[in-house]
Order: structure tokens, then C-alpha cells, then sequence
């Protein structure tokens, strides 16, 4: 074989093969992504509980969700004065009696907190179903701990796409912050 056939073969496979390797980095990225992403069938609950530690997203679905008439009572996790006020005014605005609101005993630091609150309030009320709203992000760590620290209660369990979360910096750091706390909590940092 001459050198200009050698030399037009590999141009081939270069061709072919840069583009392969894209594709299988973009399949790789999105497979990433969605594994983080889980849910439940959404079905009438005794209560919605939307997690701390978000800028408003969380309540927003929560509102929407309320009036398909899912659910009419709110559980905020309480993380502080301030916050608390302003989402329990939020959701008064957004149609929610105030006798309908709902704020966990305990403050709360981390997820696992925000669990055993939750359950505690539920035992007090009675409660049987409840639908956890949360990002897309993390919603398999949110259903893996619920279910460890609910032991078998009804738990059902955004920008965040499994498709495109690679495309911001924001999606970066998320994803990495919940593939790391997952990794935490699997193996035992509570």
C-alpha cells in the first residue's frame, strides 16, 4: 500500500472516528444526568412537602400541582425565620389557607434532617401519603433517603433536563454536588 493510501485511510478513520467519540460522550452526559432524575406516579396525597434549599421552584410546582387538586395541604421544612415567612406568604398568595400550611418541627440542615422532620409531622397528623417535591437533580438521593428513614410509607415521591444539564455551569455543579452527596450517603456520612 502507498503512503498516499495509508495517509487517505487514516483521514477516513479520523473522520469517523471524532464524531463517534462525541456522540458517545453526549450519550455518556446524558445517561449521567438522568439517573439522577426519578418520580412517582403523582396521585392524591394528605400533603405536599417541598424541600428547602431552592429559590422558588419547588413551591411554584407545588402550586400548580395543588390546583389539579392533588393535595391541599403544604409542608415547608423549617430552615429559618425569614424563610419560612416568605414562603408561607408565597403560598398564601399563591392560594393556600394559611390553616393549610404546614412547617416541620425541627430546623433542618441536610436532606436526611428534612426526612425524619417530616416523618415526625406526618406521624403527629396522621398522615399516610405524602408527595416530596424537589429538583429534578435530586430527586433519586431525595427518594433514597425518604424510603430509609420512612421504612415503608407511601412516599411519591424544572431546568434540570437528563437531555441537556451539561450545557451550563450550573448543571456541572449540581450534578457533581449530587453524585458526590449520594456517594456520601451510601456509604454512610449522614
Amino acid at each position: 500500500m502507498t503512503l498516499e493510501k495509508q495517509t487517505g485511510r487514516k483521514k477516513k478513520i479520523g473522520c469517523l472516528l471524532i464524531p463517534g467519540m462525541i456522540a458517545g460522550i453526549f450519550i455518556l452526559l446524558v445517561i449521567i444526568g438522568a439517573i439522577l432524575i426519578v418520580g412517582d406516579p403523582v396521585e392524591k396525597v394528605d400533603a405536599a412537602v417541598i424541600l428547602s434549599g431552592d429559590d422558588g421552584d419547588r413551591l411554584e410546582h407545588a402550586l400548580v400541582l395543588s390546583e389539579s387538586d392533588f393535595f391541599h395541604k403544604l409542608v415547608i421544612t423549617n430552615t429559618s425565620r425569614t424563610t419560612n415567612a416568605r414562603l408561607r406568604q408565597e403560598a398564601i398568595s399563591g392560594g393556600f389557607d394559611r390553616s393549610d400550611i404546614y412547617f416541620t418541627s425541627s430546623q433542618v440542615n441536610s436532606t436526611y434532617d428534612e426526612a425524619k422532620a417530616v416523618l415526625e409531622l406526618a406521624q403527629n397528623k396522621g398522615w399516610q401519603k405524602l408527595m416530596v417535591i424537589t429538583d429534578p437533580f435530586h430527586s433519586l438521593r431525595t427518594k433514597i433517603i425518604f424510603r430509609d428513614v420512612f421504612k415503608g410509607s407511601d412516599i411519591a415521591g424544572h431546568w434540570f433536563k437528563g437531555t441537556t444539564w451539561f450545557m451550563t455551569s450550573e448543571g456541572w455543579r449540581y450534578t457533581i454536588l449530587e453524585y458526590t452527596k449520594l456517594f456520601s450517603y451510601l456509604i454512610g456520612i449522614k
